[in-house]
């Protein structure tokens, strides 16, 4: 009966199979169908607002009847396998680009995956950066020839549309902690193309997930370091995009923002 009455709550045509769990197990079907009900409408709900809470940007920018629509049938194809609904939106990016065919909404994916990285890194585990004079002691040379560790909560993304312009557009520039705008406080405009490629790291110094605008050359040098090159072959990388690539001023905001940590241990 129990697996009958799940298996009801994700597909009406499952109802006959728990009717006829109630049946061999004498219960009431009127009652049954009430429950039912009352548990469907729940579980949809905090289905919803599990994506509500990961895709704030997404749901301003579709409107409310819209992600009802999205956030139900992308539950009906992607159900929820782990009991941490902070993870239940994870297909969500992939999900949209198939489920909104209007090219005009395109940017819709890449938008989705910058919320869900900022999503992913308010969850990620921790890492303590080394201070500025232990960077120092380690010595240039020594530096170059390294592997460096990567913050745990740190995601290279690269879009093809304006997607940290559009998610701007949806905050201020003053927030407080619970996420919401002083009174006064300056919201971005939205940008004036969209299909415009561009390259972001999501960042969390002090425990605040951030996004930073990332050049082409400084996003292909941080994809280099998190797939184990060294700090030299990571360089080399940038400037093979940009010649003109300032890895000095780069490399003190990853500092700054904690994005690099240390040393890989290896």
């Amino acid at each position: 009966m129990q697996a009958a009455f799940a298996a009801a709550l994700d597909d009406p045509a499952a109802d006959a199979a728990l009717a006829a769990a109630y049946l061999r197990a004498g219960a009431s079907i009127a009652i049954a169908h009430e429950r039912l009900g009352f548990y469907r409408g729940n579980v949809r709900a905090a289905r919803r607002a599990a994506l509500a809470s990961a895709y704030p940007v997404l749901a301003a920018l579709v409107g409310e009847a819209y992600f009802d629509a999205l956030a139900l049938a992308y539950a009906r194809a992607h159900p929820s396998r782990d009991a941490d609904l902070n993870r239940f939106g994870a297909a969500m990016p992939a999900f949209i680009e198939r489920y909104e065919t209007d090219e005009r909404y395109a940017y819709f994916g890449d938008v989705a995956r910058l919320e869900w990285a900022l999503h992913m890194a308010a969850f990620a585990a921790d890492a303590e950066p080394l201070a500025p004079a232990q960077w120092q002691a380690i010595g240039a040379e020594r530096l170059m020839a390294s592997r460096l560790a990567v913050h745990p909560a740190c995601v290279a993304l690269a879009s093809d549309h304006a997607a940290l312009a559009i998610w701007r557009a949806h905050q201020h520039d003053d927030q407080n902690l619970g996420g919401k705008a002083h009174e006064g406080a300056r919201q971005h405009a939205w940008p004036d193309r969209i299909d415009t490629p561009g390259w972001v790291l999501i960042v969390r110094p002090r425990w605040r997930p951030a996004a930073l605008v990332h050049a082409q050359a400084a996003h292909e040098a941080f994809v280099a370091l998190q797939h184990g090159a060294t700090l030299d072959e990571a360089i080399e990388s940038a400037f093979a995009v940009d010649k003109d690539f300032d890895f000095a001023s780069q490399w003190r905001t990853w500092i700054e923002t904690g994005a690099i940590v240390g040393l890989r241990s290896e």
